[in-house]
């Protein structure tokens, strides 16, 4: 992969340091919630992730991370390994049972990945977090938590950290940022969302123009900025259902950017 030129570093920069948000930068909130839902065997199951190996120490890093509600830095081998095995997680395909408790073990793994994507001794291992970020979304909604403040708050937070090998990425940050913000339109106003949507046209803009470093070859809208499209037709479904997230406190203008956003990506 070609090196990013300083031109691309200093729009990356900038356009990841102008995010819009009204909620605060806070990286535990969502952290503390996911972490809450846990129990013993939630641990052990996701500390078993790697077809059981090493299970006692991820365990002990798994269980400093509850007790704490903070990560190590570097986020090591010992839990990161099952962490992103767990985000792998496939929760909608088991039984009723089964599937909350993966739900929750994703959320909860996805949450501490994000979080360490934000720390620069970490950033060689954030590549295709949008990824990641959509098992969140995924899980989140299947456990039906209501904590929209606190992944707004983790996003804003976040996406001015993100490494620049990321910069593809961010347009995925902007289009989560959207579907949680709409359903916070008292906090969110038209102005604010209106903002949000123009701020991922831009960041979809920007990623597509650095093909030039070897980055997207499909040439859809959103997933062309990006070399990590696994689960696209997930963010695609995503946009589908975007429209649903809409209700009668929100305007025609914020309406129509959003009916837009999903049709471009759907």
């Amino acid at each position: 992969m070609t090196s990013l030129t300083q031109a691309q570093i200093a729009e990356f920069q900038g356009i990841a340091s102008n995010a819009p948000s009204l909620s605060p930068s806070d990286q535990h909130s969502l952290l503390k919630a996911t972490a809450n839902l846990l129990d013993e065997d939630d641990l052990r199951s996701i500390a078993r992730a790697d077809y059981g190996n090493d299970t006692d120490e991820h365990l002990a890093r798994l269980v400093d991370i509850v007790r704490l509600c903070e990560l190590p830095s570097p986020l090591k081998w010992h839990p990161r390994e099952v962490l992103e095995l767990t985000r792998w997680s496939e929760p909608q395909q088991q039984a009723p049972g089964r599937a909350a408790r993966l739900s929750r073990q994703c959320a909860f793994a996805c949450t501490v990945l994000l979080v360490s994507y934000g720390d620069p001794r970490n950033a060689g291992a954030s590549y295709g977090s949008n990824q990641t970020l959509i098992s969140l979304v995924g899980s989140l909604e299947a456990l039906g938590l209501g904590v929209e403040d606190e992944v707004l708050s983790l996003l804003s937070w976040l996406i001015p950290r993100l490494p620049e090998h990321e910069a593809g990425e961010i347009p995925f940050f902007g289009l989560a940022m959207l579907w949680f913000a709409l359903g916070r339109p008292n906090q969110w106003n038209d102005a604010a969302l209106l903002g949000l949507c123009e701020w991922i046209m831009v960041t979809e803009e920007a990623a597509k123009r650095r093909k030039s470093i070897g980055l997207g070859t499909t040439g859809s809208w959103l997933v062309s900025g990006t070399g990590y499209d696994t689960h696209v037709d997930r963010w695609q479904k995503l946009g589908r259902r975007l429209v649903d997230r809409l209700d009668m406190r929100h305007g025609p203008d914020v309406r129509e950017a959003v009916q837009l956003i999903g049709a471009m990506l759907a």
